[in-house]
């Protein structure tokens, strides 16, 4: 007698099969399908005169039920023609002819494969078989098309193995709606620059605004392959940029006091560091906590005063650095009620006038890139246009690439994490036939010991 809720489960007709049987193993379900006939005519030569020839058996791969693997056994009906003496044989209502999966499996399997933090060898152990067949099917129906450029575009970048050619591919992002448009295998100007020009002139002039880091790449590439777009540089990149250098300011200031390394002024530049990096106006005035290295109660802010205290240059460096925040972090009312090319050439100065190595380096860097920079304070829909979407992204990317414990393979990788992050992203169940999978170098000849 068949279970119907289990046809169900497994998202077969009831109608089409004729015996269906269940054996329960300590390591998985073992389920016997026979199907009734269903041919017709000879698929050859239509003709309705051929007779029996058995049945043919197929092993296939389902859901699993029970977090335990699932097998089938098929079985559909032989035919041999009378006519043209062709063999032929129904055709398997469950599956693909080339894959030893059902249908319903391909699908959970590719749905499976949709969250961030899932992995080919988790879902390979549910279903009792190897990654590799896992990563075949995901290649298969899988294959993610690069999206439109929008109006507004991010680029940025992000590490993707140290064992491959290109250690940093460029992702591309829709600001307005968070959508990856495509993932470049390199950062490389040639790579982009041919990428960008299979691009049709047409689609590209539609781009208004580009907004990328300070990299030296990008610069002259989108003035030649985006004659209407405006750059701009990423503000969050321009602050973190400022910190890294006031950073480095605090390190070398604390190598003065190395050669007593239990001193107050080393041990304060060294474990409370991260308090100069802070806004200024985020600096707590008001609550009390004890300092293990003063060795007394103090505020947020007390702390941050006896820091400065320790040298001219620290203190000069963090003034400058606290003047560009002021600068940047501002609402969209209060640009259109400023100068901020006037502010940008005095904070500018005040990088320069510290006479702090690190801190003149960075003005010389603000008045490279000060178009950019003015270009930032730039609204779209009520948000200010920054890569803080691809910084996300990266984010989630960089755990997909963790949970694989990395990925060499550009192409699936860049399906996946297309894939996983847009969400609306899904499958075909058309079968692609070209290969994503390597062919690596033959084995060399061997002895076999004996």
């Amino acid at each position: 007698m068949m279970n119907n809720e289990l046809l169900k489960l497994f998202d077969i007709k009831d109608d089409v099969v004729d015996t269906f049987t269940v054996d329960n193993n300590d390591s998985n379900y073992e389920i016997n399908i026979r199907f009734k006939p269903s041919r017709l005519y000879c698929p050859n030569c239509g003709s309705t005169h051929f007779i029996n020839k058995g049945n043919r058996k197929r092993s296939l791969v389902s859901v699993p039920v029970n977090d335990k693997p699932v097998k089938m056994s098929t079985y559909v009906k032989r035919y041999r023609c009378f006519d043209c003496d062709t063999s032929f044989s129904d055709v398997n209502p469950i599956s693909y002819e080339d894959w030893s999966f059902t249908r319903t499996a391909i699908i959970s399997i590719l749905n499976r494969l949709k969250p961030y933090n899932a992995t080919y060898a988790s879902i390979a152990r549910s279903f009792g078989v190897s990654s590799t067949r896992i990563m075949e099917i995901f290649d298969t129906f899988v294959r993610v098309k690069r999206h439109a450029l929008p109006k507004v575009l991010l680029i940025d970048e992000f590490h993707f193995s140290n064992n491959t050619k290109y250690k940093y591919p460029t992702i591309l992002m829709n600001f307005e709606n968070n959508l990856i448009i495509d993932i470049v295998e390199s950062r490389t100007h040639d790579i982009l620059s041919d990428y960008f020009f299979k691009i049709n002139l047409e689609e590209r002039k539609k781009v208004e605004y580009i907004c990328t880091d300070m990299s030296f790449i990008f610069k002259p590439l989108l003035k030649t392959y985006f004659p209407n777009s405006t750059l701009l540089v990423d503000h969050f990149h321009v602050t973190k940029l400022i910190n890294d250098h006031l950073n480095h300011t605090r390190k070398r200031i604390m190598r003065k006091y190395a050669k007593n390394k239990k001193s107050l002024e080393y041990r304060l530049l060294k474990h409370r560091y991260k308090i100069l990096l802070k806004s200024k106006n985020k600096v707590d005035h008001e609550t009390f906590k004890y300092d293990k290295i003063l060795g007394y109660h103090s505020t947020e802010s007390k702390l941050l005063e006896t820091l400065l205290s320790f040298d001219n240059e620290l203190r000069q460096a963090y003034n400058a650095k606290e003047e560009y925040l002021i600068f940047d972090q501002v609402s969209k009312k209060e640009v259109n009620k400023s100068d901020k090319r006037k502010e940008l050439d005095d904070v500018i100065k005040r990088f320069r006038h510290t006479q702090v190595e690190e801190s003149i380096s960075v003005a010389e860097t603000l008045d490279n890139w000060k178009e950019e920079i003015l270009n930032s304070f730039t609204w779209i829909n009520d948000r200010r246009v920054s890569n803080g979407p691809c910084e996300g992204k990266n984010n989630y990317v960089k755990k997909i690439l963790s949970n694989a414990n990395g990925m060499s393979n550009f192409q699936r990788a860049r399906n996946r994490i297309l894939y996983s992050q847009n969400k609306y992203e899904t499958y075909t169940m058309n079968e692609h036939t070209d290969r994503i999978k390597r062919i690596g170098n033959p084995r060399g000849s061997y002895k076999k010991n004996t």
